[in-house]
Formats: structure tokens, sequence, C-alpha cells
């Protein structure tokens, strides 16, 4: 069976979760605030009169308008699918051949990684500077002295947190020749978007995605949102009925109701600012500023907080220490209670141990 694998593919360690048997479960940036009861009963109405028999819309039109509604994009420039994981896949589809390079910053969201590895392309990962700041000079320098096919920017970057300034995007796309894919994943936690940046950078993409402050994981949306000429090039890779109907309806009444779902985001947004303020206080813990809905941060300490959390059963996202950095620990926020049983028991191991 080896022989029969690509040589490419051998080698990759696959994406696996961890099943969510967990009282908590903050390790994957999801929100905790599940889509409002009177919002489902309204998308089972209109699932009670969908013909399920029929594939659903290719093109999806009726959710096109709304995320043009909501982001001001018109649909000749927009593309939905499973997840941003998707559309990254579909990126590289439609641009990458075997040895093309691929830029990031890192650390960052894995998929990226992950697809450029299945893509059979150099993935060039630039490490951040001290204090987890981009290193955008390094990024732009990979880029030009490889013709980067590919140029990702996590912004808010996942994991850390980081933002990247407008004045850096801009740099960035002034001075490369890739295509520039602005991931958007947590902007609304943040609230600055590129996305006015389209109608002047014909080689930017931004990606979105309904699973962090929409509260909807559970449907697997994304979005791109480029040119026309991008737009149609990422068509020709697209699976003919890549986003299933349940899906589409859903997105919608969510899009629609965006004011009533989004009022969590500055609950969100107080408790990490709470959540900061207190970490703050421990010792031994290298806290990051953050414009997402998580937190994250290094120390020694980082698999006795771990295994602790996961005694009170409660899961986290903890990341392995490296030669360059120690171990870390990233937290997506909770509801308030969930967030002080998880400060009660990260003191409890920082001092114990102190």
């Amino acid at each position: 069976m080896e022989s029969l694998i690509r040589k490419n593919i051998q080698q990759l360690i696959a994406y696996k979760v961890d099943a969510p048997q967990f009282e908590i479960i903050v390790n994957a940036n999801e929100s905790p605030y599940d889509f409002p009861m009177q919002l489902k009963r309204k998308f089972c109405d209109d699932i009670c009169n969908t013909d399920l028999n029929r594939y659903p819309e290719a093109c999806f039109p009726e959710l096109i308008e709304a995320i043009t509604d909501y982001t001001g994009v018109p649909g000749e420039g927009i593309i939905c699918g499973s997840g941003s994981d998707e559309l990254i896949a579909m990126i590289n589809q439609a641009f990458v051949d075997p040895g093309d390079v691929v830029v990031s910053h890192s650390p960052s969201f894995s998929m990226y990684d992950i697809w450029a590895t299945i893509a059979n392309a150099r993935h060039m990962m630039v490490p951040d500077l001290p204090g987890h700041l981009p290193d955008v000079e390094g990024m732009i320098a990979a880029a030009c002295q490889n013709q980067a096919k590919l140029l990702y920017i996590c912004n808010p970057n996942n994991p850390t947190g980081y933002i990247f300034s407008r004045t850096d995007i801009i740099k960035i796309l002034d001075t490369v020749p890739s295509l520039v894919i602005l991931d958007e994943a947590y902007i609304e936690f943040f609230g600055e978007s590129g996305v006015d940046l389209l109608e002047k950078y014909p080689r930017l993409l931004v990606l979105r995605t309904l699973s962090k402050a929409f509260g909807l994981a559970g449907i697997r949306c994304g979005y791109a949102l480029g040119n026309k000429e991008i737009i149609d090039i990422l068509y020709k890779v697209k699976g003919p009925y890549n986003l299933n109907v349940l899906t589409q309806k859903l997105a919608v009444i969510a899009l629609k109701n965006r004011d009533a779902i989004l009022r969590n985001l500055e609950i969100l947004k107080a408790e990490r600012q709470k959540a900061m303020r207190v970490l703050e206080t421990f010792p031994g813990l290298t806290l990051y500023p953050s414009g997402a809905n998580f937190i994250y941060f290094e120390t020694e300490r980082a698999e006795a907080i771990y295994q602790a959390l996961l005694k009170r059963n409660i899961l986290i996202k903890r990341f392995i220490e490296t030669d360059a950095t120690p171990g870390s620990i990233r937290f997506s926020m909770g509801k308030p209670q969930e967030n002080q049983k998880i400060l009660d028991i990260i003191k409890e191991v920082v001092y114990n141990e102190a």
C-alpha cells in the first residue's frame, strides 16, 4: 500500500481533533453561545418547506445576496465553501503547482501548511519576531526572493491573537508578487477589516467564516471575497454541490439576523479583557495581546495546566514546546462562569508550583 501513496502524503500527519466529551470546551475558538432558539425554529420551518430530494443551489444565490448585504462585496466577488478549510484547499488547487512556494507567518493556522503539503508546494513559514510580532519584512523577502504563489496573513492571528497593522498589510500588497490571502476568521472580534482594499488590489483574497463570531461552527460555512477574475478561477475547482442545503438555509438566517447574534461579541470581548487582567498577575506566564476570542500565553507549566484542566473535565489547546518556544496554552472565551473556573484552576497550578 505504501508504494501507492503520494510521497508528500506519506509523512503528513493527519489533522485529528479531540472528541468533545468535556464539561467545558474552549480548545477550538468556538462561540460558547448556541444559535438562538427562535432562529432554530425558523430554520426548521424553512427546511419543512424545502425539497431535500433535490441537489442544493450550486452557486448559493440567496446566501451570496446575504453576504453582499453584510460585506458590501458584489455577488460576482464571492464564493462559499465548507468552512475556510475547503476554500484554502481550492486556492491551492487553483494556483499552486508542485514545487511552488507558499509563504506564511509562524505560528499560525495549521491548515495553511497541510494544504500546501498536499499540493506538494514548498511552504516557507517565517517565524515571528521576539514578543510574537509578525516579521513583515521577512515575509516580503521570502515571497519576493522565491516568487511565491501564495502569501497568507492571518488577521487576527490564530493562535497568538496578534494584529497586522493596516500599514503592514498594504506594504505586503504593494510589494509581493503573490496572491495575498487575508484570513479574517476572527475579524468580528477586532472590527477593522481589509475588505475595502479589494477595490485597489486585484491579487487580494479575503477569507471569512460563520464558525466563530456567528456561533455556527457546526454548519461549516466559510466564504471568500475577491475580484471577479480570482473568484471565477476558484469556481473552476469548486465541487458542484459543495455546500448542502441545510448549511445554506441556516447561514442565510444567521446573516439576516446578525444584529441579534453578534450582540454576544461585547460579552466575549469583555470576558477576554477581564481574563487577561487576571492572568497578568500570575507569575511565570508570558501573556500576549489578542484581537480574537481567545487568549494565548507561554509558560513552563503548560503541561501541568493542561493536565489539571483535563482532570476537571475542561478541554483547552496545548502547544508543545520547541527549541525556539516554551510550551503554550490557548483557550477561547467561554461563558463568564466557565472562564472563572478555568482561571481558578490555572491559579492553583501556578501558585502550587511556584
